[in-house]
């Protein structure tokens, strides 16, 4: 908007040094003025307002004065989710407030509109830079666990199990990346699987042993949005299985590995559960397609503990 308005009135400025230009009367603040109205026809922020923000949306300064209304400031404090970053907006507002009372009330309010707005752009690169810091030391000084159980039950002729999959929490480590707003998390865990129940051929059975598993998971976040990736490596395990009139083994394979993303793009949160239905996932596809049918919940816990909590 800066650059633009600037645009604007620059060569509006040079007509007013010339008495003869045809521009040489217009009026540059109000030419300037007509501009911004324009670019704010249209202007939309790039991102939704913070989670959780229940403050008023703006908090202005009263024409000619260098004041804002207490009640506006303290609105802000208290609807911001924490005194960290109220204490970040608020510094946004009392340089608006120190500039002024520097350069005079007078001074303050006959800048043309590309001057205010450079200035709002200026406050927000260092409320962006401020927030941006808040989130790196949260990443960097804070513990973030993931934790997760899944247990798809399979039905089909004569076939009903259900299988119990579960990862302990695993606390993931990593620093923010300098210079960036993107930042990967890993950890390393282990995951259980057995049978939890299981009737075949009209018999109930029951299971012993367990599958395990190595895993490594990959959480990447900017602080607002996290994705989560995992890779798996099959280890010695075995589950057996008793039924009236018989009895099996599996014989799964050493070394069995798996990859692939978890879930994408969900809100990064001190404490999150997210939940997908087990007959969307990859492997569902493949045992329905042999007449099977699968149901079940896969849920992945994320929790985060501040830093000082």
């Amino acid at each position: 908007m800066a650059a633009k308005l600037k645009a604007v009135e620059d060569p509006l400025i040079e007509a007013h040094k010339n008495p003869i230009h045809p521009d040489s009367d217009v009026n540059i603040q109000d030419r300037s003025s007509r501009a911004r109205a324009d670019v704010m026809r249209t202007f939309k922020l790039p991102h939704n307002p913070a989670y959780g923000y229940s403050g008023p949306l703006t908090v202005d300064m009263k024409f000619g004065s260098c004041e804002q209304k207490p009640a506006d400031l303290e609105a802000l404090r208290a609807g911001s989710q924490c005194k960290e970053i109220a204490d970040i907006t608020l510094a946004h507002e009392a340089a608006h407030r120190e500039r002024c009372a520097r350069e005079t009330a007078a001074v303050y309010w006959d800048r043309l509109p590309s001057q205010i707005a450079a200035e709002e752009a200026e406050r927000y690169r260092e409320q962006a830079n401020a927030m941006r810091a808040q989130l790196k030391r949260i990443v960097d000084e804070g513990t973030i666990t993931v934790a997760a159980k899944m247990e798809p039950r399979i039905k089909g002729p004569q076939f009903d199990v259900t299988y119990s999959f579960v990862m302990p929490s695993i606390e993931m480590e990593g620093k923010s990346s300098p210079g960036s707003d993107n930042w990967t998390v890993n950890g390393k865990g282990k995951q259980s699987g057995k049978i939890k129940n299981a009737k075949i051929g009209g018999m109930t059975c029951k299971s012993s042993g367990q599958l395990n598993d190595d895993i490594d998971m990959a959480l990447d976040t900017d602080g607002f949005v996290m994705s989560l990736k995992s890779k798996s490596k099959g280890r010695p395990g075995d589950v057996k299985l008793r039924c009236m009139g018989g009895y099996g083994m599996s014989m799964r394979p050493q070394g069995e590995v798996g990859s692939g993303e978890v879930f994408a793009a969900e809100r990064f949160a001190s404490e999150a559960d997210i939940s997908q239905d087990v007959s969307t996932m990859p492997f569902a596809k493949i045992v329905t397609q042999g007449g099977m049918s699968v149901s079940g919940k896969h849920t992945v816990t994320v929790r985060l503990v501040c830093p000082g909590e």
